[in-house]
Formats: C-alpha cells, sequence, structure tokens
C-alpha cells in the first residue's frame, strides 16, 4: 500500500469516539494522523514513517498518543482487554517509542514492535503497516509465521506483562518491557474509553 494514500481502510473502520468527535478531531491541524470528518485513521496514519526517537509519557506528540489509541482500538475490536493491550503497548515503547519507524534499526526490523521479514513476521511493508503488525503481535496476522502472544503465551493474562512481552519479542534486553509496563498501564486508563473499533 502507498504511503501517500489517504483511502480508509475498507473492511473495518478505527473510530476515535467518546471525547474526540469531529468537533475536537478538526482541531487536530493539518497533520493530525485521525481523519477529521471521518474519524478514522486513513492509510497515511497506518504507514507514515515516524523515526524521531524518545518517549516520555506525559511529552507524547500526537503521532504518539493517536498509536496509543489505535492499539486500544484494535485490541478492544479483537475483544481482548487490559492486560493484551499492557503488553502490547510496553512492546511498542520499548522497540519505537510508540512510533511507526521505517528504517531498519536492527538488520531488517522495522515498524512499531521492530519485526524482522526474516523472521517470519511479514513482508517489509507488512511490518511497517500499523494495522498488520499489531496483528501479527498478537497472533491474529495471517501474513506472519512467527508465534505472536496468542500462540507463544496463551495464557498470558496470568503473566506478568513484560515477561509475556518478551516471550514474544526474545529480546536481548528482556528487563525493559517490565520497566514500561507502569507507562503502558497509564495508556491504557487514559485511553481505553475514547479508543473504539468498529465493524
Amino acid at each position: 500500500m502507498s504511503a501517500t494514500s489517504t483511502a480508509a481502510p475498507t473492511r473495518r473502520h478505527l473510530l476515535l469516539a467518546g471525547a474526540f468527535g469531529a468537533t475536537a478531531l478538526a482541531g487536530l491541524g493539518a497533520l493530525a494522523p485521525a481523519a477529521r470528518a471521518e474519524e478514522v485513521w486513513t492509510e497515511e496514519f497506518m504507514t507514515r514513517a515516524e523515526t524521531h526517537e524518545g518517549f516520555l509519557l506525559d511529552a507524547m506528540d500526537d503521532w504518539q498518543i493517536e498509536n496509543a489509541k489505535f492499539i486500544i482500538a484494535v485490541i478492544k475490536g479483537h475483544e481482548l482487554g487490559e492486560q493484551a493491550a499492557v503488553i502490547t503497548l510496553a512492546t511498542a515503547i520499548v522497540e519505537s517509542w510508540l512510533r511507526n519507524y521505517e528504517p531498519a534499526v536492527d538488520l531488517d526490523s522495522g515498524g512499531m514492535f521492530q519485526q524482522r521479514p526474516s523472521m517470519g513476521w511479514g513482508s517489509y511493508d507488512d511490518v511497517r503497516h500499523k494495522k498488520r503488525a499489531i496483528d501479527a503481535f498478537l497472533g491474529l496476522g495471517d501474513h506472519s509465521e512467527a508465534p505472536g502472544l496468542l500462540q507463544a503465551v496463551p495464557d498470558y493474562e496470568n503473566w506478568e506483562p513484560g515477561a509475556a512481552a518478551q516471550t514474544v519479542q526474545v529480546s536481548a534486553h528482556p528487563e525493559r518491557y517490565s520497566e514500561q509496563v507502569p507507562a503502558a498501564r497509564t495508556l491504557w486508563e487514559r485511553y481505553s474509553d475514547v479508543a473504539a473499533y468498529t465493524d
């Protein structure tokens, strides 16, 4: 898919609900990640490269906030709950500071979860497409052969979130996921009532 296309997803729409109606979205400016009139995340949002570094919970920019909301919306759309969201958010914070990385940072890795095509996570474009990357991390992406959360940790609700994230990611720095669990839980608490997923 083109990184510059603004066509909305055709099968499913991820909507901003609650406090973020059309009026609020209209004030986000020309570069706002979510489409303002339709209240959907566009393909430009899905695929835009965001390569700035750094993560501070209370200094997140619009793209990081929208990515956090998007992750929560996808989790809710799959009828998964807080624990799955916390694991997924903590992973994305560690791997990309909640940004969609375009350049390969570690070998052929890319995207919000630094997934590697050579390790079965999908194509170059798949790992940089936010919806596909989240689905792959969860183990719900048909394009991915790597075991996601639901395969690697089927009882993840009983796990410490950082340990569950590490089981999926197999990182050389396993302690980093647990360090971001409090931030991930705060993001869930802030945005779980705002981000909504509908067919």
